[in-house]
């Protein structure tokens, strides 16, 4: 099996994003169409908390529009931003891979809408539609690399 156009992505040597990544850029509008046939879509208001941190779900959410923060919080109570995420991006890709609780909460800074896939639906899909299933695996992993090398980079600054 040939594997190189799988990890063929536009610009290896790019430096991580610091704004939120974009999901499944390159997703034609019936991919798109496709994808969301398999998706619930919910609207938010602004101040709406989206994910509790330590609640357990293995769903993950494409934010459609809208602007949202992801905080933590640390045992004496202190909150602190973790990231903005845009819209096109996603958020709960660390427990949907992982299935541990949520790391962070995540709240609407606006009015907005999203769509929520669950471990079931992505079942389902690989089924049904093998290359699109493998195409939104390949985006979370990355999306979430991409956060990990910028959770890494943020560490290194406050260290140093």
């Amino acid at each position: 099996m040939d594997f190189t156009s799988f990890f063929n992505y536009e610009n290896p040597d790019r430096e991580p994003e610091s704004a939120s990544p974009v999901f499944l850029a390159q997703l034609s509008e019936s991919g798109w169409s496709k994808l969301l046939g398999y998706a619930q879509h919910r609207r938010f208001a602004q101040g709406e908390t989206l994910l509790e941190a330590g609640e357990q779900s293995r769903d993950f959410y494409i934010v459609a529009n809208g602007r949202l923060e992801a905080v933590a919080r640390t045992e004496q109570g202190k909150e602190f931003l973790l990231s903005a995420i845009e819209e096109h991006s996603i958020i709960g890709e660390q427990s949907f891979f992982d299935g541990l609780p949520r790391s962070a909460t995540v709240r609407a800074l606006s009015d907005g809408e999203l769509f929520r896939i669950d471990a079931k639906a992505l079942e389902v899909m690989s089924a049904r539609d093998p290359a699109l299933a493998r195409d939104v695996v390949a985006d979370l992993a990355r999306i979430l690399s991409l956060r990990l090398r910028e959770m890494t980079q943020r560490l290194l600054r406050i260290v140093r």
